[in-house]
């Protein structure tokens, strides 16, 4: 038997680690599409030394074609923020249902849950107790809006390729 309420708990627990879980994975993205960068910088006036780490986004070359002033065809070498070219969805644990076939008995004032064990027979017939141990478990998992900060971070890179092209 357990309690109720260490049951919950479990269930609540489960639930919360999944949605960490998915929100590691969301964070996940910066090391896709960003590496980290360490510079230094120099105080001229006390001489310190001041260690800096950033994230730098990861580009590749395109060659795009374009025009020179005189209308001649020629091609530029631009460079593309990875995060531009791909679409970018995160997930979110939307829904949890866990349906249990269990058994309610209150002892010391606590409610205890018990679980049959056995197989599960559901025609065990009219006066015959069925043991069965029944469990569903249905995790929703929806893509989630993409963060606003995530969006401006995007547009900005999207707007600098643009002026590299135009």
């Amino acid at each position: 038997m357990i309690s109720f309420k260490s049951f919950i708990n479990a269930v609540h627990d489960a639930i919360m680690n999944a949605s960490d879980s998915l929100m590691d994975k969301n964070v996940g993205i910066l090391n896709t599409y960003f590496e980290e960068v360490i510079a230094e910088d120099t105080n001229p006036d006390t001489k310190t030394v001041t260690v800096k780490k950033s994230l730098v986004p990861k580009t590749v070359i395109v060659s795009y074609p374009s025009q020179d002033a005189n209308g001649n065809p020629e091609t530029k070498l631009v460079q593309v923020p990875l995060i531009t070219l791909v679409p970018i969805s995160m997930s979110q644990i939307e829904k949890a249902t866990l349906t249990a076939d269990f058994e309610m008995e209150i002892v010391n004032d606590e409610l205890l849950l018990h679980f049959a064990s056995g197989s599960a027979n559901p025609k065990a017939g009219f006066f015959k107790r069925s043991k069965a141990n029944r469990g569903k478990l249905e995790i929703v998992i929806t893509p989630k809006e993409t963060t606003e900060g995530l969006k401006l971070l995007i547009e900005g890179y999207e707007a600098v390729l643009k002026r590299q092209i135009s």
